[in-house]
């Protein structure tokens, strides 16, 4: 299973914090959101403002709806990031991708990057290949690349073609053989069924869902074939599909 936006039901989502919780959680991978900032750096927040998940409304309001793309780190490091999900997580800020990757070296958990909208970031492919090249955690196998964009994700693969691509889709591509040279489709859960899964593997395709929060859901999917799902409840997952509790809660280091 892989922990959307990390352990995004019992911490902020795209934080360290969610992060360790999800490999905590004994998730087998993490998936995080990235934009760029303005001077350059790789962030991990899903929206295209900070309104929903930071305290950006009241420290500069006049900037509530100004895009990630607006802000240098050093203004996204005075971000409140985790008052909004409960104050026990007050002053929690927003990570970048190498903070993720520093959080997540030395366990076995994997990462999957989402580029999010990154028709607005010109030339971010080349910007992550450049933390994934510097970084010990960002070796081809541990992660995975995904995108609705899919220029995108052949630009990335024409820069680093070892790594895993996945293609998000609203809906289950009608002829999975065109979309084979992603490696992964990521359609939305309910439109999956076991006859796309297997029309999607006999074109060499594996075949993740998301966003899964239902134990009914999980287990239809999980029955249809699919090779992993996305979810906010990293436990439900392994409580639903796995008979072994997780056992790896003491040895996971947060730094």
């Amino acid at each position: 299973m892989i922990a959307h936006r990390g352990f995004s039901h019992v911490a902020p989502e795209n934080t360290a914090h969610a992060v360790h919780r999800a490999a905590a959680a004994c998730a087998d991978a993490v998936e995080i959101d990235v934009q760029r900032t303005r001077d350059g750096h790789l962030v991990a927040i899903h929206d295209r403002t900070f309104r929903r998940t930071t305290d950006i409304a009241t420290r500069w309001p006049g900037r509530a709806d100004d895009p990630v793309e607006s802000f240098t780190l050093a203004e996204i490091r005075r971000l409140d990031a985790g008052t909004w999900k409960h104050p026990n997580f007050a002053g929690v800020g927003v990570p970048t991708l190498r903070e993720v990757l520093d959080v997540l070296r030395g366990t076995d958990t994997g990462l999957l990057i989402e580029l999010k909208e990154p028709g607005a970031f010109g030339g971010i492919e080349s910007d992550l290949t450049d933390v994934l090249d510097t970084h010990p955690g960002g070796r081809p196998e541990d992660v995975t690349v995904q995108s609705f964009d899919a220029e995108t994700l052949h630009t990335f693969a024409r820069l680093r073609p070892s790594y895993r691509i996945g293609l998000l889709t609203l809906s289950t591509p009608l002829r999975p053989q065109l979309v084979a040279w992603a490696g992964v489709v990521n359609p939305w859960h309910r439109g999956i069924t076991e006859t796309y899964v297997r029309r999607a593997r006999l074109a060499g395709l594996q075949t993740y869902a998301w966003t899964v929060n239902e134990e009914q859901e999980m287990l239809r999917l999980a029955r249809a074939g699919v090779d992993a799902l996305l979810t906010d409840r990293p436990d439900l997952a392994r409580q639903a599909l796995l008979s072994e509790p997780c056992a790896r809660s003491g040895h996971v280091r947060f730094r």
